[in-house]
Protein backbone atom coordinates (compact mmCIF):
# COMPACT_ATOMS: atom_id res chain seq x y z
CA UNK A 1 0.00 0.00 0.00
CA UNK A 2 0.86 3.36 -0.45
CA UNK A 3 1.63 5.94 2.17
CA UNK A 4 -0.11 9.37 1.68
CA UNK A 5 0.51 12.31 4.28
CA UNK A 6 -1.89 14.68 4.06
CA UNK A 7 -1.52 18.33 4.29
CA UNK A 8 -2.68 18.56 7.63
CA UNK A 9 -0.15 16.07 9.25
CA UNK A 10 2.51 18.13 7.11
CA UNK A 11 1.95 20.99 9.58
CA UNK A 12 1.17 19.10 12.68
CA UNK A 13 5.12 17.68 11.64
CA UNK A 14 6.24 20.92 11.48
CA UNK A 15 4.38 22.74 14.22
CA UNK A 16 5.44 19.63 16.78
CA UNK A 17 8.71 19.32 15.56
CA UNK A 18 8.38 15.16 14.80
CA UNK A 19 10.39 13.99 12.69
CA UNK A 20 9.33 13.07 9.05
CA UNK A 21 9.58 9.57 9.28
CA UNK A 22 7.66 9.07 12.33
CA UNK A 23 4.35 8.08 10.32
CA UNK A 24 5.66 5.89 8.26
CA UNK A 25 7.51 3.85 11.88
CA UNK A 26 4.28 3.93 13.32
CA UNK A 27 1.96 3.01 10.48
CA UNK A 28 4.89 -0.16 9.74
CA UNK A 29 4.60 -1.24 13.22
CA UNK A 30 2.09 0.12 15.57
CA UNK A 31 2.21 -1.37 19.01
CA UNK A 32 -1.31 -0.69 19.52
CA UNK A 33 -4.01 0.17 17.05
CA UNK A 34 -7.99 1.83 17.92
CA UNK A 35 -10.73 2.64 15.99
CA UNK A 36 -11.84 6.34 16.56
CA UNK A 37 -15.84 6.54 17.19
CA UNK A 38 -16.32 10.00 16.86
CA UNK A 39 -14.39 10.82 13.78
CA UNK A 40 -14.48 7.49 11.92
CA UNK A 41 -10.75 6.89 11.76
CA UNK A 42 -8.30 4.07 12.82
CA UNK A 43 -5.52 5.15 15.18
CA UNK A 44 -1.92 3.77 15.66
CA UNK A 45 0.03 4.10 18.31
CA UNK A 46 3.92 3.70 18.84
CA UNK A 47 6.50 5.18 21.91
CA UNK A 48 8.79 6.65 20.30
CA UNK A 49 11.62 9.09 21.20
CA UNK A 50 9.64 12.88 21.54
CA UNK A 51 10.87 15.87 23.37
CA UNK A 52 13.90 13.99 25.17
CA UNK A 53 11.32 11.32 26.24
CA UNK A 54 9.68 7.98 25.17
CA UNK A 55 6.56 8.60 24.37
CA UNK A 56 3.07 6.99 22.74
CA UNK A 57 2.71 8.57 19.49
CA UNK A 58 -0.78 8.42 18.31
CA UNK A 59 -1.29 8.72 14.34
CA UNK A 60 -4.72 8.90 12.74
CA UNK A 61 -4.78 7.55 9.17
CA UNK A 62 -7.72 6.35 6.64
CA UNK A 63 -7.11 3.05 4.46
CA UNK A 64 -8.91 4.58 1.23
CA UNK A 65 -8.64 2.13 -1.82
CA UNK A 66 -4.66 1.36 -1.94
CA UNK A 67 -3.81 4.18 0.13
CA UNK A 68 -3.17 4.78 3.50
CA UNK A 69 -3.86 8.25 4.07
CA UNK A 70 -2.18 9.72 7.05
CA UNK A 71 -4.22 12.68 8.56
CA UNK A 72 -2.43 13.66 11.98
CA UNK A 73 -0.08 12.71 14.47
CA UNK A 74 0.23 14.18 18.16
CA UNK A 75 1.89 12.60 21.48
CA UNK A 76 -0.56 10.61 23.74
CA UNK A 77 -0.13 9.88 27.39
CA UNK A 78 -1.44 6.25 28.53
CA UNK A 79 -3.90 8.24 31.39
CA UNK A 80 -5.85 9.92 27.66
CA UNK A 81 -5.26 6.18 26.27
CA UNK A 82 -7.34 4.97 28.93
CA UNK A 83 -9.92 7.50 29.40
CA UNK A 84 -10.39 7.63 25.84
CA UNK A 85 -10.89 3.78 25.74
CA UNK A 86 -13.48 3.57 29.44
CA UNK A 87 -15.70 6.56 27.91
CA UNK A 88 -15.72 4.49 24.33
CA UNK A 89 -14.20 7.10 22.33
CA UNK A 90 -11.56 4.54 21.34
CA UNK A 91 -12.15 0.74 20.59
CA UNK A 92 -9.49 -1.84 20.40
CA UNK A 93 -8.42 -2.88 16.56
CA UNK A 94 -6.62 -5.89 15.93
CA UNK A 95 -6.96 -5.27 12.26
CA UNK A 96 -4.85 -3.38 10.23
Amino acid sequence: MKIVLRPHLEIRLAQRLIPRDYPKKIILNPEEKYFDTATNHKIAVKRLEYSGKLRPMALAYDIIGLEIQVITIHPVSKHEIENKLNRGRWIKNEES
